[in-house]
This record gives C-alpha cells, structure tokens and sequence, in this order.
C-alpha cells in the first residue's frame, strides 16, 4: 500500500536520505524527519549566508586542472572555469532551496506580505520553525526539553490546518506566525496586521494560534543556546509601540502637505507635545492605559484635536480614519467616551484632550 500525507492525503512524498527527511510535495509537511542518522542542515545556502560546499564567487580562485575543484566534480581547462562556475551555482542554489521547499516557500511568502526589510529580519525564526535541526542542535533541544516531545513548529501547525490545503496557504501562515513570534520575542517588527491580514483568507486568531507553537519551541531553543534571549514583554511592547506611533505620526504628516508651512509645523508640535506628556500611551503610566485604547485610534484622537486647535478644517477626520485603518466613527466615540470620563472626574488626562495646551 502506497503511504499517504497524513496531511493532506497526497501521495507525492520525497525521500531526501541524505536530510533524513521525507517531504510531502503537496503541501510541504516533513512527515518523517528522522529518516537517517545523517542530517546534515544546509538552510543558509537558502539565505545565501554560511552554506557548505558553495562554489565561490571568485572565478580566479577556482582551481582547475585534473585535481578538481574541491568540491568533487573535474572543472576543466581556463576556458572552461566561467561556464563550469555558473553551472555549479545554479545546482547548489537549486540544490538547497529542494532541500527545504517549505522553508523557502515560508520565507518568499513573508517578503510579498511584509517587505524584505520585516523578512530579513524574522530570518532566524523562519529557519528554526521550518528547518529539520542536525544531531547536534537536536540533541542541545531534547537535552533541555526535560522529557517533552520536540516537534517542529512546521509540523504541528500544517496539521492543524484544514486538510487539503496548498503548501502556499501554510506558506502564508507560517510566514505571518513568525513575524507574530518575533514581534512578541523581540519587538522588532512594525506590523501592520490588518493590511497584512487582507486577502489572505487567515484570521488573527490563526496566526495568534501558530505563533504560539512557534514561541513555545523558541523557549527550548533559548534554553538551548540556540537563539537570542527574549526580550522581556515590558520591553518588547513598549518597542513596538514607539514604532507603531512613529510611522502613525508619518502617516498623519502626510495629511498636511500642501498646508502653510507655519501652520503645519504648529499642529506637528502640538500633536507631538500632547503624545510626550503620555510617556508610553496606552501602557503602564499612562493615563489612558486602563482604557484599552489602540494606539493607532489614540494618535488620530490626539491629531484630530490639534488641527481643531489651530482652526484646520473639520472634513480631515475622515482622512485622518483613513490613514490609521480605522473608522471615523471609531475615532469620535472613543473620544467622546474620554472626554466624558475626564469631566466625571474618572480620568485625569493631564491636559492631552484639552483643546488648548
């Protein structure tokens, strides 16, 4: 009897002896990744960074002659050394990205849906949740894992996915639960979640999910030496939003091109003092942190009563909703709900709502 995906139910699965993995080519689960004693992991020749056995770039330094090349293949005469060179490159290259099709598959996903920048980034994340470790590293894991079962994030998260589904759609989510992961783990991404989410046929609560297995295995990683220390949640929040509100405050800048240079700068000064006297708005000290507050919602609050306070027209709130993804109707509720708490006495603001500063 032919053996199945028990993902999918796809009978196109790949023996890779040497990886010691076998490899379901429809939708890119490992199903069995101890196949052979003799792994041997290669996933930065898919990044292009510390790979074995990658020809070098340098034609010069190519030997030639009836000794090789050291990588185990004749390479011919001078003349021959460009074409051979070129061959070489286009075989490893391929070579590797067949080794790890869903690592690769993962990884293209997140640069169309984050940019290169937030891909390049989340880099490390994409390879440990995806990449089948060696005997060593997964040794370190198990040694650390005190009895639990390792089980690559990859994994566990294709199989809980609707059977059926194209390698792609567990690209796609694989890719988005890294960010979430490294996002939480380090701070370091300014994500924009719903423009990331849109036309992706994934929810939230999905990608929350799966970032959750791939953080759980980051934990044993940490402990293992594998990667990076977390940064403490605190911190880590705290980082995101001041990325988050800075490109918020970009984006409502945006807004007032083509306005009085003078009077441009007046609201800019004054949207921007009214966010200094928050410390970190919307966590810990400040005053609003109790009131669930998206920090997108808050910054255009705060700008819409700028422009008020200068005398900018009325009709931007519907700009301003436009440029943080929200409604306008978000926006005045919200703030309509805060005003009438600073009045009742249940919330002291400071001044940040006042219309004068």
């Amino acid at each position: 009897m032919k053996k199945t995906c028990e993902e999918c139910g796809g009978t196109d699965l790949k023996v890779d002896t040497m990886r010691g993995e076998v490899v379901c080519n429809d939708c890119g689960l490992v199903t069995d990744d101890q196949a052979s004693a003799n792994q041997n992991d290669n996933a930065g020749a898919m990044w292009g960074e510390q790979s074995y056995n990658t020809p070098t770039k340098d034609e010069s330094k190519i030997k030639t002659g009836s000794k090789g090349n050291a990588l185990g293949s004749y390479i011919g005469g001078k003349g021959q050394v460009k074409g051979k060179w070129k061959q070489l490159s286009q075989l490893h290259a391929q070579d590797a990205k067949d080794q790890h099709q869903m690592a690769q598959k993962t990884m293209d996903a997140a640069k169309k849906l984050g940019g290169k920048d937030n891909a390049m980034q989340a880099k490390k994340v994409i390879s440990l949740a995806t990449v089948p470790l060696d005997d060593k590293k997964l040794k370190q894991l198990e040694e650390v894992a005190d009895g639990q079962e390792v089980v690559l994030p990859k994994n566990s998260i294709c199989r809980k996915k609707t059977r059926g589904c194209n390698p792609e759609q567990n690209a796609i989510l694989l890719a988005l639960a890294c960010f979430k992961a490294l996002q939480d783990w380090a701070g370091s991404l300014n994500i924009a979640w719903p423009q990331m989410l849109k036309g992706t046929g994934i929810s939230r609560q999905q990608v929350a999910a799966a970032a959750l297995v791939i953080e759980k295995y980051l934990l044993l990683c940490e402990k293992a030496g594998l990667i990076e220390p977390r940064v403490d949640r605190k911190t880590a929040m705290k980082k995101v939003r001041r990325l988050e509100i800075e490109n918020t405050g970009l984006a409502l800048k945006k807004l007032l091109d083509g306005m009085d240079a003078e009077l441009k700068a007046k609201v800019i000064a004054d949207y921007q003092r009214r966010l200094a006297k928050l410390n970190e708005p919307t966590i810990d000290e400040s005053p609003f942190s109790s009131e669930h507050l998206d920090a997108k919602v808050l910054c255009a609050i705060l700008f819409q009563i700028s422009c008020e306070r200068f005398g900018v027209e009325q009709g931007l709130l519907e700009k301003i909703a436009d440029a943080v993804g929200r409604c306008r109707n978000t926006i005045k509720n919200k703030l309509k709900k805060l005003l009438k708490k600073v009045k009742d006495g249940e919330l002291v603001d400071f001044g940040v709502l006042s219309p004068k500063d």
